[in-house]
């Protein structure tokens, strides 16, 4: 009898076991799959369409119709967004293990984290340019776009100084692997800092009381964007120097090596101009004063002319780099 009990008991476990293995072993439907794989680079799609839609709106030469292409790129970059931003939702729900794996073990998963919130600043930098300037806009969608914009700046931080930690502490990158998506999250930094300037000096009825906020942290996270991708440009040129060039499918990275520039660039820009017009109305202290307003939309300029120089560096390099590699037939689609 006791022999009997223990073979059903066997038999049970046994099949437990089976069943478990059985369920392990059932076909996975596509969309869990893509649920899994879903990477940050496509928020990629959804930054390109969103800067696209704000050259459209901000280009100097307007003919009849470009506004309207702009809030249509605009509206199409917020569905692409709201997609991305749910599937991305749905790993770190479903999937959060292998979301974490990926990130701690891939040098440019991580990195592009920080596509994310500068896709999140595309949109709001058109809530402020587009939507509160409507008829049916004003003062309170400016508001909107403030407070999406401190929300931006508290997760770029976030991811800014996660990379910094999970590069200290882990051997995932050194001085042979590092590649241009590094610079990512501190193009997102300076980007944080345009998008703050933006909304600033271009919304409507902009309340000086809480812009001058903005362009003050502004010129923070964009001094941390810049200096942080110095240092990345210098680890970049060692590996230049050590193992040469990204493989061939890759070499369109480089381009991301202009980023920070030519963000920076912009930024100071249209922070002098957002100081220069709200400093006076703000009125306190030394330095919040119009004098000083005035000051930095004079040195911005000047700032913006020696950035450019690096960024124009890179270009240059980069497009040769690209049209050789181009000429050699060695191109192979990729996101990055």
């Amino acid at each position: 009898m006791q022999d009997g009990a223990a073979d059903d008991g066997d038999v049970e476990k046994n099949g437990q076991a089976n069943g478990q293995h059985d369920k392990a072993q059932e076909p996975r439907s596509r969309f869990s799959l893509m649920i899994e794989d879903f990477s940050f680079i496509w928020f990629t799609l959804s930054m390109n369409t969103g800067i696209l839609s704000i050259l459209m709106h901000q280009l100097p030469y307007q003919f009849n119709g470009l506004g309207i292409l702009s809030t249509i790129m605009f509206v199409f970059n917020l569905v692409l967004f709201s997609v991305f931003f749910i599937m991305m939702l749905l790993r770190c729900i479903l999937y959060p293990r292998s979301l974490i794996k990926a990130c701690a073990s891939n040098i440019t998963e991580l990195s592009l984290i920080g596509c994310l919130p500068i896709a999140w600043y595309t949109l709001l930098a058109q809530v402020g340019l587009t939507v509160s300037n409507a008829s049916w806009g004003g003062e309170p969608f400016f508001i909107v776009a403030v407070v999406m914009w401190w929300i931006g700046t508290i997760v770029m931080l976030a991811v800014a100084a996660t990379v910094i930690v999970v590069f200290s502490k882990t051997d995932i990158v050194n001085a042979n692997t590092i590649n241009p998506a590094i610079i990512v999250p501190f193009v997102g930094t300076t980007t944080n800092a345009l998008v703050g300037g933006e909304i600033c000096q271009y919304s409507a009825e902009v309340n000086a009381r809480v812009a001058v906020p903005v362009i003050i942290t502004s010129y923070i996270v964009c001094g941390i964007g810049f200096f942080v991708a110095l240092l990345i440009y210098a680890a970049y040129f060692v590996k230049l120097m050590n193992t040469g060039l990204p493989p061939p499918p890759l070499t369109p990275s480089l381009i991301m090596l202009v980023g920070p520039a030519g963000q920076t660039a912009a930024a100071v820009q249209v922070l002098g101009s957002a100081a220069q017009t709200h400093f006076g109305n703000y009125g306190k202290g030394t330095f919040l004063q119009s004098q000083a307003g005035e000051l930095l939309a004079t040195v911005g300029v000047l700032l913006a002319l020696l950035f450019i120089g690096i960024g124009l560096l890179f270009a240059i390099f980069g497009v040769y780099v690209i049209l050789e590699t181009a000429y050699k037939r060695q191109h192979k689609y990729t996101l990055i």
